[in-house]
């Protein structure tokens, strides 16, 4: 007797890939089983619905075109569920049903795969930004590593090339006192006034300071050369930095960074959804053959029954027409074979009566 349905479970039935006019006559036992898968893989577009959307928000920037390609990406799950489980069919060997059953296995294992990653990160997004964020510092720490040494080198030049020069500025300064001393009398030769010696030590104290003002242009030009290398450098380090700070972590950045934190609970995630994706498959594997698989078996029988017949019926046509195409032809054939007898039986007349008179013409000349 056929039952009628609510509109829900009219939609959990089309979820799980029954045909309505099928389930109609079994129990209520069989529909609540199919009712029940129908239940899950509508579940588990869902879970691909929201999966995908936070996939997809950290593709694109508008939430519209997430929300079309999350719906996009739930609709085909849901279809490809609705197949996995409907083209599924149960017989007594169950052996033959769970390898048949592998590829549809292996199909759900990715689906479920691609749909748990992005609410993995959804759930660790603190974790996985911690980790991002402390891998840019790390990258920060290698840029200064990688650049510091020739920051350093240029800065001990510097202050080398500085302290070098100032031991000369140092100097001059002792060459001016003692030029001072000499002339006033206060140390040297004790004499006061502009002697052989002052004038020697004044002479010795300008050469040196001469000396000194070219060292101070050389010096002037070397520091303003170390001056734009150590500013080259630290442009350099600085547009390193700016490309790092600019850099948005995307998908598959997240999905490395999950991957980094915590093995465990990523494969305990994975799991659940595993067990969610193939839990219709599972039911079909595990349930013996109820009426709705009879009803079905008997459904398909028939339809090969009436197919066969139909290729019968048609064989049938084909000869029937064949031989009433020979029949044709071989009439056709009889009836020019008897027209062409009859024209050169007329043909034979024909000369026979020319020559008779042909004959007659003579004797009548005689």
């Amino acid at each position: 007797m056929s039952q009628r349905f609510s509109i829900l479970t009219r939609f959990l039935l089309f979820s799980s890939g029954a045909a309505l006019e099928l389930i109609k006559k079994c129990p209520e036992f069989e529909i609540n089983k199919y009712t029940s898968i129908g239940l899950t893989i509508f579940f588990t577009a869902i879970l691909s619905i929201l999966s995908s959307f936070f996939a997809f928000n950290l593709i694109f920037s508008s939430y519209y075109v997430a929300i079309a390609l999350a719906l996009l990406w739930g609709s085909i799950i849901f279809n490809l569920d609705r197949y996995i489980v409907s083209s599924m069919r149960i017989n007594d060997n169950k052996f033959r049903e769970f390898i048949k059953a592998i590829p549809r296995l292996l199909i759900a294992i990715l689906i479920a795969m691609i749909i748990s990653k992005p609410l993995e990160i959804k759930l660790f997004k603190s974790e996985i930004s911690a980790f991002l964020n402390k891998e840019k510092t790390n990258q920060y720490d290698q840029i200064r590593h990688k650049y510091n040494p020739d920051l350093k080198n240029i800065e001990s030049k510097t202050a080398e090339l500085e302290a070098s020069f100032q031991k000369k500025v140092l100097l001059r300064n002792r060459y001016y006192e003692e030029y001072k001393c000499e002339c006033l009398g206060t140390c040297g030769t004790k004499v006061k006034g502009y002697g052989e010696e002052c004038q020697r030590r004044k002479e010795r104290y300008e050469l040196f300071l001469l000396e000194v003002d070219r060292d101070r242009i050389q010096k002037d030009s070397i520091q303003k050369q170390y001056f734009l290398d150590k500013n080259k450098i630290q442009k350099i380090m600085d547009n390193e930095k700016a490309i790092i700070l600019a850099h948005n972590f995307g998908l598959f950045d997240q999905i490395r960074a999950m991957n980094n934190i915590d093995k465990l609970s990523s494969f305990f995630i994975f799991f659940i959804f595993i067990m969610i994706e193939i839990a219709p498959v599972l039911t079909k594997l595990l349930s013996t053959k109820g009426p709705y698989d009879n009803l079905i078996l008997e459904s398909e029988i028939q339809f090969e029954m009436s197919y066969l017949n139909k290729l019968d019926n048609l064989d049938n046509e084909r000869f029937k027409n064949k031989k009433l195409k020979e029949i044709s032809t071989s009439i056709a054939l009889k009836s020019k074979e008897s027209e062409i007898k009859s024209i050169l039986k007329q043909q034979a007349v024909d000369r026979y009566n020319k020559m008779r008179q042909e004959v007659d013409m003579k004797n009548i000349k005689r």
